[in-house]
């Protein structure tokens, strides 16, 4: 009898995807539990996902007799235990052990696991090989995966201190920028840093005196303000500033959305491949500063282990920018000495769902370890 996986990838936007997998990259059924169905109630919410569960794996024909696993992708961070330390804008999972509740219920061996980290999981599925997987959205979340498909340095049991988070596995949040450094290469890319800390605080409702780093340092700025979807938007703002000369290549309806990180990305390489300055130079400051952390991140990491020239693959909307901001990337990377070559995710080449896959691999493996 044919065995299945079970792979949940929970969202912080509309819900819950639940796909079946009879091995990574043969996904059989798919199902949707909309994040309005729950009412953000965990008993609702635990609910709802066993009848879901039961309905795909019913829509292809099983039961949960032949389930092997389930695996479980989430944004946020865990206790070793499984329960939600820090569960990212999905505040109601603060706490519930829901890799133990699924388990109760259905008998089967489950794990859960920080997106990113399942993202990784996918990516190595494929290339096995020792990588960096990198995802952009509202931040830049990362894993180092080693060369036996193991996160290595994961946030777990995290202590709430800054010092405590490994730059490969939070990069966005852990890895500083210094802005004296960041005013200079500003400057010379025609923008100002002090207009893009103003952008920054009216964003987050924030004074700009209050933007720190890590620790609360004065002196430098968290590095997924800049790198992240929202940070290649908010560059694009200060680097435009009044001028709306870049109006003239785009429609009422995308010039309408430039201020909205969700859709802006597409309209900025749009404007990237039309050859407009603003966000040619806005494309080239993104690599530039990414390069720079990564060095930072390379030179925290090598001790423990990480290999100069493994591959680094990316994921999330703002990866689909890579041509645009990857060439000035790359340059200054090997002028930094950091030899690895950016990528697109390999999931995200064969037009699959990278937390999805990750979880399946996951479901698998706590299957083999049951």
């Amino acid at each position: 009898m044919e065995s299945l996986n079970i792979a949940v990838d929970i969202g912080a936007g509309f819900g819950v995807k639940v796909g079946a997998f009879t091995e990574p990259f043969t996904q059989i059924g798919f199902a949707l539990l909309r994040r309005d169905r729950t009412d953000e109630d965990y008993s609702r919410f635990v609910s709802g996902l066993l009848k879901t569960i039961e309905a795909v794996t019913k829509e292809v024909g099983k039961t949960l007799k032949v389930v092997r696993g389930i695996g479980i992708s989430s944004p946020g961070l865990f206790n070793s235990d499984g329960s939600y330390l820090l569960p990212a804008n999905l505040e109601y999972l603060t706490g519930h052990n829901l890799k133990k509740d699924l388990s109760d219920a259905t008998g089967l061996p489950v794990a859960i696991e920080n997106d990113a980290n399942v993202g990784g999981m996918a990516e190595w599925s494929v290339l096995r090989s020792d990588l960096l997987y990198w995802v952009f959205g509202g931040g830049w979340g990362g894993a180092w995966i080693d060369a036996s498909g193991t996160v290595q340095y994961p946030s777990v049991n995290w202590d709430h201190d800054d010092r405590s988070l490994h730059y490969t596995n939070e990069p966005g949040y852990a890895i500083p920028l210094d802005k004296f450094s960041l005013r200079t290469v500003f400057y010379q890319h025609g923008a100002s840093f002090d207009r893009f800390q103003q952008i920054v605080a009216e964003d987050l409702g924030l004074a700009q005196s209050q933007l720190t780093g890590p620790h609360g340092d004065p002196d430098s700025i968290r590095a997924e303000v800049l790198l992240s979807g929202t940070g290649r938007c908010r560059l694009f703002r200060a680097m435009v500033g009044t001028d709306d000369f870049y109006e003239r290549f785009l429609d009422i309806h995308e010039t309408d959305q430039m201020s909205d990180p969700a859709v802006a990305g597409e309209h900025i390489s749009k404007l990237s491949m039309m050859r407009v300055e603003a966000a040619i130079n806005t494309d080239r400051l993104f690599g530039l500063i990414l390069a720079q952390a990564t060095q930072t991140m390379f030179r925290q990491a090598m001790p423990h282990g990480l290999r100069n020239g493994l591959p680094i693959c990316l994921g999330g909307k703002p990866s689909y920018a890579l041509p645009y901001f990857g060439p000035s990337a790359q340059r200054r990377l090997g002028a930094l000495g950091v030899m690895s070559y950016l990528r697109p995710s390999v999931i995200d080449e064969r037009g699959l769902n990278a937390n999805l896959v990750g979880a399946a691999v996951l479901a698998e493996k706590a299957a083999n370890e049951a």
